[in-house]
């Protein structure tokens, strides 16, 4: 009898050990809940904030966080991509869950999609060393080309007006917005008034042009295009173009300025010479009148 009860306390024991290991885990989740530029873009820098919940239980005794970027990514300088959340910050600031900021250099050869970045989380602080015991989860960071490119083109000068026309087409895969053309200040171009032209928004494979006054010079001119790609982000292109001022002489119809200038020339000759041989005629015929009276 005295045996049966001991197996019996023993075993109650036991149970009640076992439900305490149950009540007392950790269970730790994480979560991608921001990224920034979204697309993010080759050759650039991405930020990502994550969020760890359940580092509100006190049985994690805090928490370790890693990241391992994979090939399209890669840690910033002095970055060993492990975070560390003591035991007793959560008890300070009564949250129940830790945001976690990483910023990653993007591969300028990363493709376009979606790339993963592994995540290794455990409770308790961990050394940087430490290894074992990680939970592994994968996100996806999304990649988009977003560096457009143009072709520029002298399309027109006016020598009369001094009006120089650039011609700039968006051989990107992507559409871009509020697009300018900028001449900097240089010897091959003095601009004349603006030297900044807003030409609007470009499609893929659309052209549009660009108007500045001016005395070019053969040989290079620079430009500089601005332009606001798909992730909101504000890119300067510096482009050359060549002039050659041997394509734009003897136009018949330059730009229509200097075909409107001989129009009104020749209608002011005309007028003038109508108006002197009708004086001349009316001048003779009085003449002819007084001799006769």
């Amino acid at each position: 009898m005295k045996s049966k009860f001991l197996f019996v306390f023993a075993s109650a024991i036991l149970i009640l050990s076992i439900a305490g290991i149950f009540a007392s885990s950790c269970n730790l989740a994480v979560s991608l809940v921001n990224q920034d530029p979204y697309p993010a873009v080759q050759g650039d820098s991405v930020k990502l904030l994550f969020q760890v919940s359940g580092v509100q239980d006190v049985n994690c005794n805090g928490a370790t966080f890693k990241i391992e970027p994979g090939y399209a990514f890669s840690l910033q300088s002095g970055d060993n991509g492990m975070r560390t959340l003591p035991g007793s910050t959560y008890t300070q600031n009564y949250q129940n869950y830790w945001a976690i900021p990483v910023t990653l250099n993007v591969n300028p050869a990363a493709l376009d999609g979606n790339a993963q970045v592994t995540v290794l989380y455990k409770p308790g602080v961990s050394g940087p060393n430490t290894t074992s015991g990680f939970t592994s989860q994968q996100f996806n960071v999304s990649i988009q080309n977003s560096h457009a490119d143009f072709e520029v083109y002298v399309n027109n000068y006016d020598p009369i007006t001094q009006t120089i026309t650039f011609q700039v087409l968006n051989t990107a895969t992507f559409g871009v917005k509020a697009v300018t053309v900028t001449i900097p200040e240089q010897n091959s171009l003095q601009v004349k008034g603006a030297n900044t032209n807003i030409v609007g928004d470009l499609d893929s494979n659309e052209y549009t042009t660009a108007d500045f006054i001016g005395t070019p010079s053969n040989g290079n001119i620079s430009l500089e295009i601005s332009y606001t790609d798909p992730a909101g982000v504000r890119r300067t292109i510096d482009k050359n173009v060549t002039y050659d001022s041997s394509y734009f002489t003897n136009l018949p119809t330059q730009g229509g300025g200097s075909y409107t200038l001989w129009v009104i020339l020749i209608i002011i000759i005309a007028v003038v010479v109508f108006w002197y041989f009708r004086r001349k005629k009316k001048k003779k015929r009085m003449e002819e009148m007084r001799r006769r009276t």
